[in-house]
């Protein structure tokens, strides 16, 4: 059984003239009756009455118009979707991204990709920069939100968003004000591990050693969700970039570091160099479409 062999018939039998079916069909009339001869020869069943130059359906045809059409309209979608995943429109999209995406830059993109792409669905997977640069050179993810700088020697396209600068989070002592360096190093850190982000996590000790402070690193967390939760729980104070405070976490709160400026936190999002999917094109387009990525 042939697709257009089903276009035929669903054809003949909106129409129940073979004529103006023909005339639809932009076909002669003599190979659409040999098409709905074949069908039927097929079928083992007739699917119309022929009398008095009238065509009415039969019980089997009429039986079989809703599946042949559902069938077409299967067919139809499945070349549509084709198509569009050819042209980069369609399909799945792997996403890496570190915590700090999650507050603003990864849902803008996932906002901006239902509405232009719908038909492209995203896989998130949250996972450290350097496990991200290890996965897309496995082609394991597509796109990757990490931590700059990268020290890798990779080919990939790179484009940074604004660092946001770092803000203290304490446990809730229902106090407003700042804090200063001295009463986070009271309080010990709890920080990203070294290898995570060794640039930053060294700029930061740093800042502590030229205040002549000593400051103790009480628990190490890989995600941000976890320093908050260890925070609440009064283990020692973290810090993490302003657009945390979007999160409404009990037992918290954010304060601004009074006596000193912390070096920023840096953000961008990468992905290899062409030649790759279009699918990866299409979504990089949007990345660079937005007026806040460099």
């Amino acid at each position: 059984m042939e697709l257009r062999h089903l276009r035929h018939f669903l054809a003949v039998a909106e129409e129940l003239h073979m004529g103006r079916a023909a005339l639809r069909l932009a076909m002669a009339q003599p190979p659409l009756s040999q098409s709905i001869g074949r069908l039927e020869k097929e079928l083992g069943v007739k699917l119309f009455e022929r009398a008095n130059r009238r065509l009415t359906l039969t019980r089997a045809g009429a039986a079989f118009v809703e599946e042949a059409r559902a069938s077409v309209l299967h067919a139809d979608a499945a070349l549509h979707v084709a198509r569009a995943a050819h042209d980069g429109e369609a399909g799945e999209i792997r996403i890496g991204f570190v915590s700090a995406a999650l507050y603003e830059h990864l849902p803008h993109l996932l906002s901006r990709l239902r509405e232009t792409y719908p038909d492209i669905h995203p896989k998130l997977i949250e996972v450290s920069t350097n496990e991200q640069i290890a996965a897309l050179s496995r082609s394991e993810i597509d796109i990757g939100f990490v931590h700059p700088p990268l020290g890798t020697d990779e080919r990939l396209d790179v484009h940074g968003y604004p660092a946001e600068d770092l803000i203290a989070v304490l446990p809730d002592d229902r106090h407003t004000h700042g804090v200063t360096l001295t009463d986070l190093a009271r309080h010990g850190l709890i920080m990203f591990p070294a290898a995570q982000g060794p640039a930053l996590h060294a700029r930061i000790m740093d800042t502590f050693t030229k205040a002549g402070l000593e400051v103790w690193i009480v628990q190490e967390a890989t995600r941000a969700l976890t320093m908050l939760s260890l925070v609440a729980a009064g283990f020692g104070a973290a810090l993490l970039p302003r657009s945390t405070q979007r999160l409404v976490f009990q037992g918290v709160r954010y304060a601004a570091i009074a006596d000193v400026s912390l070096p920023a936190w840096p953000l961008a999002v990468i992905a290899k160099r062409r030649p790759r999917p279009a699918i990866v094109d299409s979504v990089w387009k949007l990345l660079e479409a937005r007026s806040d990525v460099s």
